[in-house]
């Protein structure tokens, strides 16, 4: 089962594709059965299912336990994530931005938690160092 990342907007992104070897992060406009179910859990105007280097939004999940673990996460599956929080600190310079994550095809279950976060407390190096 795969992990799945959306992100709502006021403002419309550029849509992408997975590309096997190239993409780090895309975004894509969500199924209507996606949406029918996502559309209560976001106040904002656009929804976009967010992809990564997988071609899912797997690559988004892996544990900060994992970190410097070579076998389980490598130089290329960090890509996406930093890649992630790099776009968020953009975006949200302008306007705040609203993130849901889920298994895919949990999206009609309720949210189980509901937090405001300021995306320049996020880095992987600050979540990892206890590791280090």
């Amino acid at each position: 089962m795969c992990l799945a990342v959306y992100i709502s907007t006021d403002k419309e992104l550029e849509l992408g594709t997975f590309v096997a070897g190239q993409t780090v992060i895309y975004f894509e406009k969500p199924t209507d059965e996606e949406v029918n179910a996502l559309r209560p859990k976001f106040s904002k105007k656009n929804i976009y299912y967010v992809g990564s280097s997988s071609g899912c939004s797997c690559d988004f999940g892996f544990g900060s336990e994992d970190f410097y673990d070579a076998e389980l996460v490598n130089e290329e599956n960090k890509k996406s994530p930093q890649k992630l929080i790099d776009l968020l600190t953009e975006m949200t310079a302008q306007e705040s931005i609203e993130f849901y994550c889920c298994w895919e095809g949990d999206w009609n279950l309720p949210i189980e938690n509901r937090i405001e976060i300021d995306i320049r407390d996020i880095s992987l190096d600050k979540m990892c160092t206890t590791r280090a």
